[in-house]
């Protein structure tokens, strides 16, 4: 093959902008990954939870990340009820699940509470965590617990969480405080 026949990758790049939904958008030209208008970044998040276990033991490492996820869940939530404030919680929710499909974290699942939320459950088909402790536990579910928690008033915590490994599904009852 000629050496003119060969295309810099990079040329064709540049023009290219996919809109993966409303809010999301992969600008491969600029490297960058917005979901719900935040930019995110690939990273390998079971590596992540195993190393953060290892080197600060896995219940450090658990209160950590659900700080941080909590916390993101909260902001994502409250962001999201700001620009619809009329909208139903579940379609707040359906919307939220669709950032988490964009972003890796697999298909999520959250039955929306009635009136009195006491318990709500969180399935994630394809999960790209599939650990049930430590970190992963609040990689995974710490952020459903922030974002119920804004959307309804509440505090929230995990308290249980089970890996089917034959449906690939992880499960999380997410309970109030």
């Amino acid at each position: 093959m000629a050496k003119k026949d060969l295309k810099n990758p990079r040329e064709d790049s540049r023009e290219m902008c996919v809109a993966l939904g409303d809010d999301s958008v992969w600008d491969k030209a600029k490297g960058e990954l917005r979901i719900l208008g935040q930019r995110h970044i690939a990273i390998d998040a079971q590596g992540l939870c195993e190393h953060l276990d290892l080197i600060l033991g896995s219940r450090v490492a658990e209160v950590v990340l659900n700080q941080h996820m909590m916390r993101q869940g909260r902001e994502d939530a409250a962001a999201a009820r700001k620009e619809r404030p009329h909208v139903a919680i579940e379609e707040l929710v359906d919307e939220l699940s669709a950032g988490d499909v964009l972003s890796g974290v697999g298909l999520v699942k959250a039955s929306v509470p009635g009136a009195s939320p006491g318990r709500i459950d969180v399935e994630i088909s394809n999960p790209g965590v599939k650990l049930t402790t430590g970190a992963a536990r609040s990689f995974l579910f710490s952020y459903w617990c922030g974002v119920f928690g804004e959307l309804l008033g509440k505090e929230f915590k995990i308290d249980d969480v089970a890996y089917d490994e034959s449906k690939n599904l992880m499960k999380c009852r997410i309970i109030s405080r």
